[in-house]
């Protein structure tokens, strides 16, 4: 009797034991996966403040050129809502209390003096000497602390910094109250792009602006069949036709034929539009090897091809190098005009020359006959309106789509400030408004504009 008794308790016992064991167990991975879960979302935050901070920066620095009050009034209002933005991030971090209080006070000031120029500087026709001084020292600020915080997200993505260690390096963020950068001098000054700045820059400064238009290039054009898509397809692949194998129908804004094709070592996927019968995009899986051809050679090949298709009347804008891969942007010109809207882009790899994408969205969206209105506004007139701490390099006229999806006829002036920056300033031809200025980020890789 005492045996079995011992031996039932034993059972008990290890029976407890394997329980407790087993919630124990249970309960570390649950503890992981909340810590998982809350260092996810820190590191989400972290990055929407990065984000917000670069725009409110980039925001800030069109501000000190400007010289439209109502373009002023809707930059302030723009910086308004990116200190704002940047805040709700902190305000989400766990670390975002004492170690970050000299950033938040700086934009939450920003944000408060931004908000209340935006509703005074277009009754007052513009800044004020002084406002524009504050102005200019608020985005020396802003652009220091989105450097050093591009920089401590940078040494995240490596692995040289974890999230365990930002609570101790944000402590160098703060600066002495009314010095110069609020940031310290402690990160090196980096760059670090976020996921989302390659597709908003080397479209081209307007190309989004675009995206699910209705096509009015194809507007009153008869439906094709997908015999004469494959045809185009082959065409814009130089391929004999017999090689081009469809895969079936794709809706959306513009509806499509898609094909695929293998080629110079890759797979091509191609879409032709079921109304007229265009190439709407093409793109190669295939990716490029060590670069043989120089950038020159590369622009040379984008503009072999556009003439082989037999596309006329488009001008080199921008281009990007990226990942051995020279993406050029064409603008179609109407009586010397740019206009950005008709936008076509061509891939060309550098390892080989061939032709790697190639994207008409943008032109197809936009093209159609233009009526371009006679210019109200001379030249002199339009020139005028630059801020005098830009020097105008160049002009020419330009086409660009407004907020609303309108198109505005334009002076282009190309400026560089006393930094070397160069910027885009767009003035109304009919009315002699400013209507946009753009940041313009030049070096080896091609041109970005923010």
């Amino acid at each position: 009797m005492k045996k079995r008794t011992t031996v039932r308790v034993i059972t008990f016992l290890s029976a407890g034991l394997i329980v407790a064991g087993t919630l124990a167990f249970t309960g570390l991975r649950r503890a992981k996966s909340l810590e998982l879960y809350a260092r996810a979302n820190t590191q989400r935050s972290f990055d929407e403040l990065v984000t917000s901070v670069s725009e409110l920066s980039s925001a800030l620095e069109k501000c000190v050129y400007v010289t439209d009050p109502a373009l002023e009034s809707a930059l302030c209002t723009q910086v308004f809502g990116r200190a704002a933005t940047a805040q709700m991030a902190m305000g989400t971090l766990p670390w975002s209390g004492q170690e970050l209080e000299n950033v938040s006070g700086f934009l939450s000031r920003v944000g408060d003096y931004a908000c209340v120029l935006s509703r005074t500087v277009g009754g007052n026709g513009g800044y004020s000497a002084e406002e524009l001084e504050n102005l200019t020292a608020l985005a020396d600020t802003a652009s220091v602390m989105s450097l050093n915080l591009q920089d401590m997200q940078a040494r995240m993505m490596a692995g040289a910094l974890t999230m365990d260690e930002v609570t101790a390096a944000v402590e160098e963020l703060g600066g002495g109250e009314g010095e110069a950068p609020l940031a310290g001098t402690a990160f090196r000054s980096m760059e670090a792009e976020f996921p989302e700045l390659p597709t908003l820059i080397y479209d081209g400064p307007f190309s989004e602006s675009m995206i699910g238009a209705a096509p009015l290039c194809l507007e009153g054009l008869p439906m094709t069949d997908v015999a004469d898509a494959e045809t185009a397809a082959a065409k814009l692949l130089s391929l004999p036709e017999e090689e081009i194998e469809p895969l079936g129908e794709v809706g959306g804004t513009i509806p499509c034929y898609s094909f695929s094709c293998y080629a110079g070592g890759g797979e091509y996927t191609v879409y032709v539009t079921k109304q007229g019968g265009y190439v709407l995009s093409a793109l190669c899986s295939r990716l490029p090897g060590r670069p043989q051809l120089s950038v020159e050679a590369g622009l040379d090949a984008a503009d072999d091809f556009l003439r082989q298709q037999g596309i006329e009347d488009m001008e080199r804008s921008y281009h990007m190098l990226q990942d051995g891969v020279l993406t050029v942007n064409y603008e179609y010109v109407q009586d010397g005009a740019m206009c950005y809207p008709d936008l076509i882009k061509v891939g060309i790899a550098l390892d080989n020359g061939s032709v790697v994408s190639f994207d008409a969205r943008g032109y197809l969206s936009a093209h159609h006959d233009r009526e371009l209105p006679e210019a109200s506004v001379s030249l002199a007139e339009a020139k005028a309106t630059v801020s005098p701490a830009l020097t105008v390099r160049s002009h020419q006229m330009a086409v660009i789509p407004s907020p609303g999806g309108e198109e505005r006829y334009c002076h282009e002036f190309l400026c560089r400030a006393e930094d070397d920056r160069n910027y885009l300033v767009y003035v109304n031809a009919e009315t002699g408004t400013q209507e946009k200025i753009l940041i313009l980020l030049e070096d080896e890789s091609g041109t970005l504009t923010i």
